[in-house]
């Protein structure tokens, strides 16, 4: 009989305080639908975008709560970063995959049951940690994403908004882009994406037709025009609601909410977490590289370079790609452990994000699909 694999105590924690994140945020939704404490506050806003707001804010008061303290510490946060970092690794190796698996199937090469357009891709690659098309990370797969960030090819962004641009990852492919030679922030392609095709030879991947995306880009093309050509013809007056727009990644915004409504406590936590995102976005420049050394409490070279802020910058960024790199392996434990009991991942608040728009995305370009084989005297499906 098969044994259950004990969870470790630290894993066990995490995945109770994932609960308790929930309860939090069903709460806070409740409270804000329904005590009319907060109905003066929202009527001052556009009615279509307080729903959203609500429903984002409710998990973002969650975060604050259960993850605050950790954002406050300055020697929490740095290893803290680095856990997520890592941990966003696992992430980027199945946006590869399922990237790889894009271009087969926009050349016909491959179906991929429910997939029926290529916006879907997009929409998959916001919810990657539960995408059904790719196989769990390997051991093999992780110790490649290591040896990535230990190559020097990482450059200074690991983070990506849009990990499945195949339009434009195509285009700088056919122009021949060298990284080493061309303007490396002029790159569109992930600096991992480069490294995996030339280790793993998946290159030729770019170089298959875009057979089903020509087809689609028809349908779609004739779908707009149509939607323009109603539009000129249209000349009935629209009632809208002129209230400005209540959005929850407005973060003034957010502090104002938390200084209205919450207590200081939260608002600390608010500004910590809010202020730790900030600085996430921006710890390669010259000031956060120095605080990353002054707090490595480790001997770091500094590599001889014309402009010694780059030279800074770049010990720095050596220090935290080798701390993350260390982190990876157990990182990837809790991975398997988790895939192991079937144990859900959650989502960060960013891919929630990208998730809500990638859904609109995916809307739109079906109904344009559909819209533009209607033109067309042709049946409304996917079948072409």
């Amino acid at each position: 009989m098969k044994q259950t694999p004990t969870i470790p105590s630290h894993i066990q924690e995490k995945f109770e305080e994932e609960i308790k994140v929930e309860i939090i945020r069903q709460q806070t939704e409740e409270e804000l639908k329904l005590n009319p404490v907060y109905q003066e506050f929202f009527e001052q806003f556009n009615q279509s975008s307080v729903e959203s707001f609500i429903r984002n804010y409710a998990r973002r008061k969650a975060f604050y709560i259960t993850r605050g303290q950790e954002y406050i510490s300055q020697e929490e946060q740095v290893a803290f970063r680095h856990k997520m970092v890592a941990e966003e690794g696992l992430w980027a190796i199945q946006q590869k995959k399922l990237f790889n698996l894009q271009c087969q199937w926009r050349a016909e090469l491959i179906k991929l049951k429910g997939v029926e357009h290529s916006a879907q891709f997009q929409l998959l690659s916001a919810n990657i940690q539960h995408c059904p098309y790719i196989s769990p990370v390997s051991k093999a797969e992780m110790e490649l994403y290591v040896s990535f960030l230990r190559s020097g090819q990482a450059g200074t962004n690991l983070s990506f908004d849009n990990w499945q641009d195949y339009e434009s990852f195509k285009a700088e492919h056919q122009a021949n882009f060298i990284p080493s030679i061309d303007d490396i922030d002029e790159a569109h392609m992930p600096a991992w994406f480069r490294y995996y095709d030339e280790l793993m030879s998946t290159g030729h991947l770019l170089d298959l037709p875009d057979i089903r995306g020509d087809k689609e880009n028809r349908y779609r093309s004739i779908s707009r025009q149509r939607q323009l050509d109603k539009m000129k013809r249209s000349t009935e007056a629209k009632q809208v609601d002129s209230r400005p727009y209540l959005s929850i990644y407005d973060i003034d915004t957010v502090e104002s909410f938390v200084k209205k409504f919450e207590d200081r406590k939260l608002l600390k936590y608010c500004r910590a977490v809010e202020n730790f995102q900030q600085q996430l976005d921006d710890h390669m420049e010259l000031e956060e590289a120095i605080e990353t050394l002054k707090l490595a409490q480790t001997p770091i070279s500094i590599r001889s370079n014309k402009d010694w802020k780059n030279a800074v910058i770049e010990a720095a960024q050596r220090f935290e790609f080798e701390q993350i790199a260390n982190m990876v392996p157990s990182v990837h434990q809790e991975y398997v452990i988790r895939m192991e009991n079937s144990i859900s991942f959650q989502q960060s608040l960013i891919d929630k994000k990208r998730e809500e728009y990638s859904y609109q995305v995916c809307e739109n370009a079906k109904r344009q699909i559909l819209d533009g084989r209607n033109i067309l005297g042709e049946q409304e499906n996917f079948k072409f």
